[in-house]
């Protein structure tokens, strides 16, 4: 009977979760609206309904579930497995995730941030195969992140290392919703996109960012002007995390990503002018490679290295 874990992969909007096997194969992958308005009892409960599901499934095809990883939005205490807070879940306040799960299905739980899980899914499996050392950005309606170090997740003393939308980039810039001015994610993140746009332009009709990839794409100058913007202020965020980090890779993943053409040249060009030249040289600068996946496979990386079966 072969090995599997299941990853699982929980946000705001939808919880997904997949058998993966040791060598990173992803089988029976199901998606399912999250409710999270319902509240944690609920949701709690659907996690584990599915998971149960999937775990008679592996069994009826000679696979043996050996262990659960969870990708959660939110403050994560991974070594208790207890979410602290999570903004996609309002009533989340201490809840014992782990204590929870493990209780229900009987089987050893792990619990980690969602972006730090998706990170350590990309270098297992996706952009950073190969990779030891590297930092996942997702650009999407903020700016997440996780830093990979030595194969594993890099979590801080209080698990909440990787808030890389939260560096200060422009002093005195605009109000954050995390309490500070001048944070990258008011600047790289779609919101911050359109922001910038709507700023500079005279147009009254509330625009999206993918209005305004495709205005740039279709020779706009100012749309042009603000995706070259956004590019410069996140390459002074990469500059600075290759001068502390020292990483292999930087791996740029999220919404943001599919307007790469529109920003990468600025991107480089300032990473070029203010990091250390020779580690700015060598660090790569991809784009991500599992899109949805890359959650569900690093909770699953994470289930295995629990067992001792990955890295």
């Amino acid at each position: 009977m072969s090995l599997v874990v299941i990853g699982v992969d929980l946000g705001g909007t939808n919880l997904r979760t997949a058998l993966v096997d040791k060598n990173g194969d992803v089988f029976d992958k199901v998606k399912a609206p999250t409710r999270a308005a319902d509240g944690h009892a609920k949701v709690v409960q659907k996690l584990i309904e599915n998971i149960k599901a999937q775990q008679d499934r592996a069994l009826r095809n000679g696979k043996k579930i050996a262990g659960v990883g969870v990708g959660a939005p939110g403050v994560i205490r991974a070594d208790t497995g207890v979410v602290v807070t999570s903004p996609n879940f309002p009533d989340w306040n201490n809840l014992p995730l782990k204590k929870e799960l493990e209780a229900a299905l009987g089987l050893p739980v792990t619990i980690e941030n969602d972006a730090n899980a998706a990170a350590l899914g990309e270098q297992w499996r996706g952009a950073g195969r190969g990779i030891t050392s590297m930092i996942l950005l997702t650009l999407g309606t903020g700016v997440g992140g996780g830093i990979v170090l030595d194969g594993r997740i890099w979590p801080g003393a209080d698990g909440m290392a990787g808030e890389i939308g939260h560096m200060t980039i422009i002093p005195d810039g605009r109000r954050c919703g995390c309490g500070n001015t001048g944070c990258l994610e008011m600047y790289a993140s779609s919101r911050g996109i359109v922001m910038t746009y709507q700023e500079r332009s005279s147009r009254s009709k509330v625009v999206t960012s993918e209005e305004i990839y495709q205005a740039a794409r279709d020779g706009d100058v100012l749309a042009g002007d603000v995706m070259k913007g956004m590019g410069r202020l996140l390459g002074i965020g990469i500059a600075n995390l290759i001068n502390i980090f020292n990483p292999e890779m930087i791996v740029i993943g999220g919404g943001v990503k599919d307007a790469w053409p529109f920003f990468i040249e600025a991107t480089r060009a300032e990473i070029k002018k203010r990091a250390f030249e020779y580690p700015a040289a060598r660090t790569q600068i991809v784009t991500s490679v599992l899109g949805d996946d890359a959650g569900m496979i690093g909770a699953a990386a994470l289930a295995f290295q629990k067992l001792n079966t990955v890295h």
